[in-house]
């Protein structure tokens, strides 16, 4: 009993110390709580639906809110510090020291106290928002759910930020040295992440780069984890939580045995210090010298226009001469003693040698690697230029908002093809010509290709292939043709009718908004769905789209899918409710077409280039029959540019339809281009175009 009261007793005289801290926290919680919670209600627009406002309020008050993110980080930062500090100081440490209390009693008690300034305040700010919440009747279990996720999620990671905010108070012994460890702590997994992904990108041909992947920023980083599970459980995801926090749990409480330890051991005389153990210096040294001495490295061969490698070597040992002194001084306080320590340098620069040249001379085989195919149970694929820009922003599950996906990040995620034979042949012609020094022929069938190898193992090893030289298209028309390579690649197979707001279709002559049934919906929705699987490579050669179909899902947002004449039950069925596909431009419709020569080169352009004014050429043509010749031939920008793989479009060549003048003067016109191997032979002699 007697113990128990003087632990609260302590507590009670921590808290008095600490009088400031309960002040800030009661007031932050208070105007960024229910007053936030309460303008946020007075600003909903007086038409808005109870679906519309009790989703804003789960957003304020569940998980993933910014400003629980910058509370929680700020709040364990200052109750750390504010619990710890005096070991900063031989005054204080003396004084709490000369106290009759064991030391891990002392560390308890400031320890709870700091979580307890936390929480209390954080539980009554919740507590009001419910009462604001039942005064303005939308309290409700959603509400209730969003809010002790938001508590749960919240006060986890503030343990782990706020127990690995003292351990940076422990290992030191001034003030801003803790500040600037404890963010060294944040910052040192995602730091060292760029660094890897910054020399792959660098010195791999065939890698893909991670910067959007939450691992790039969630490893070993509180921070990155803490904003990533908070937006999981937001959205719903919650496959591995339970193991999640299981981890993080064990890690908290591996941390506090850790600073509990230094605490014990920790001398009086440390205060005042940079480093309170000296036997942690030659190892946060090691940790430090080696990442920042690679960035020096890389920043210095980025910003050489030749040389490279020599401007990094230099930019190597000048960041590794510059680092280790700052450390050192950092250290010993003394400027005489920058260099010293000389062994742990020539152990550091070894390590830093050895990895360099990993990268540099690809010694692990990295751009020729690739898993056995008995290893693998499925594979995802991308070629770029393939029905391009269509899965970068989707449909999530709820059906109530969107997914943003970059590079090759959708198909990873929903393509899984079974029967990988042609895209492992696509993997291994992309290591071919990784290894090929001697030019491809021109009339080679090329393009480049992300490839994703899932093995029996659990393990995703993902391959960039920057050309891919597949004769005749052969690879490339087996995988497109597919079910699974469409269904993986086409959100619109992630689609319920339910989804679809408004359907149109729409081309150069006009736009037609269809009234449809939920049966009708889901009717166009399966047979678009059905010839779009049935759609092959050389359906998209030989034709030309006749349009586009544009599907609004929630929040008014259009998507476009392409309307190909062999999409015939498709079109019936939109000729049907009033859209007429075969009124197409018509040669008797255009008054001219201008056909301008933008450059000319031997280069393969993957998209339109920048254009010289001052050099251009150009020849207009009226003649009914050379403007037929012209647009038989031409391919529609648009459709050139979604698939510019395949239609091998020359940008040389620039070609505007002027279907008309209006009373102003201002001409209505669209551009086409030419495919290279299409481009008429009069075209040809009237601009003097020899393509090379």
């Amino acid at each position: 009993m007697t113990s128990r009261n003087l632990f609260f007793k302590l507590q009670k005289e921590d808290i008095k110390r600490r009088m400031w801290v309960v002040a800030l926290s009661m007031l932050i919680f208070f105007l960024f709580g229910p007053v936030w919670l309460a303008l946020e209600l007075e600003g909903t627009a007086d038409n808005a639906t109870t679906k519309y406002i009790i989703a804003e309020i789960t957003t304020v008050i569940g998980p993933g809110f910014i400003l629980q993110y910058l509370i929680t980080i700020a709040g364990a930062l200052i109750c750390a510090c504010s619990g710890f500090f005096f070991l900063h100081s031989r005054k204080k440490v003396d004084f709490f020291h000369s106290i009759p209390v064991r030391r891990e009693r002392l560390f308890f008690v400031n320890y709870a106290d700091g979580i307890l300034l936390y929480i209390i305040p954080y539980f009554i700010s919740m507590l009001l928002n419910f009462l604001v919440l039942a005064v303005n009747g939308f309290m409700g279990a959603d509400a209730a759910i969003a809010g002790f996720q938001a508590l749960g999620v919240n006060l986890l990671y503030f343990l782990v930020i706020y127990t690995l905010t003292v351990l940076a108070v422990m290992l030191t012994g001034n003030g801003i040295v803790s500040i600037l460890g404890a963010g060294v702590f944040f910052v040192y997994g995602p730091m060292v992440m760029f660094i890897k992904d910054s020399y792959s990108h660098e010195f791999f041909k065939t890698y893909h780069s991670i910067t959007s992947d939450e691992n790039f920023l969630t490893f070993l980083s509180p921070l990155g984890k803490y904003i990533y599970k908070s937006q999981h459980i937001q959205n719903g995801e919650y496959k591995g939580l339970g193991l999640s926090i299981l981890m993080t749990a064990v890690v908290i409480i591996l941390l506090l045995v850790l600073n509990l330890l230094f605490y014990r051991k920790r001398p009086s005389e440390a205060a005042g210090k940079a480093m309170a153990f000296d036997i942690v210096k030659p190892v946060i040294k090691f940790l430090l010298l080696i990442p920042i001495t690679l960035g020096v490295g890389l920043v210095f061969r980025g910003a050489a226009s030749s040389h490279s490698d020599g401007w990094m070597i230099f930019g190597l040992i000048l960041g590794f001469l510059i680092a280790s002194a700052i450390v050192e001084v950092i250290y010993q306080f003394d400027l005489k003693k920058a260099f010293s320590h000389r062994l742990g340098l020539a152990v550091a620069a070894l390590v830093t040698t050895a990895i360099v040249c990993v990268f540099r001379f690809d010694l692990i085989s990295y751009d020729t690697y690739i898993p056995d195919k008995d290893k693998v149970v499925s594979m995802s694929i991308r070629i770029p230029g393939v029905d391009e820009n269509k899965n970068y922003v989707t449909l999530n599950k709820e059906g109530t908002g969107y997914d943003h996906y970059l590079n090759f990040e959708y198909e990873e995620k929903y393509m899984r093809l079974k029967n990988f034979d042609a895209a492992y042949d696509i993997a291994k012609l992309g290591i071919k010509e990784i290894k090929k020094t001697d030019k491809d022929n021109a009339s080679d069938k090329k393009y480049s290709s992300m490839v994703a190898f899932h093995l029996k193992n659990g393990r995703t090893v993902i391959r960039n292939y920057p050309s891919v030289v597949d004769k005749d298209f052969s690879l490339l028309k087996q995988i497109y043709s597919d079910g699974d390579f469409k269904e993986g690649y086409y959100p619109i197979y992630q689609w319920k009718n339910d989804n679809i707001t408004a359907v149109s279709a729409f081309n150069y002559l006009g736009e037609k908004e269809f009234t449809l049934t939920e049966k009708e919906k889901e009717e166009l929705l399966e047979t678009y769905k059905e010839e779009l699987k049935a759609l092959t490579i050389d359906d998209i050669m030989r034709s030309k789209s006749l349009g586009s179909l544009r599907f609004t899902l929630v929040d008014n947002r259009p998507f476009e899918y392409d309307l190909l004449p062999e999409f015939t039950r498709t079109l019936e069925f939109l000729s049907a409710h009033g859209f007429q596909s075969d009124n197409q431009i018509k040669a008797e419709n255009i008054k001219k077409v201008t056909v301008v020569k933008q450059f000319q080169d031997d280069t393969v352009n993957t998209e339109a280039p920048s254009i010289n004014k001052d050099a251009l050429e150009q020849v207009d043509y009226t003649g009914k029959e050379q403007i037929e010749t012209i647009l038989q031939a031409a391919i529609p920008s648009n459709y050139g540019s979604e698939f510019y793989s395949i239609l091998d479009i020359n940008y040389d060549l620039s070609v505007s339809i002027i279907l008309g003048t209006d009373a102003y003067g201002n001409e209505t016109s669209q551009t086409y281009y030419f495919s290279r191997n299409n481009v008429p032979d009069f075209v040809k002699k009237d601009l003097k175009y020899n393509p090379q």
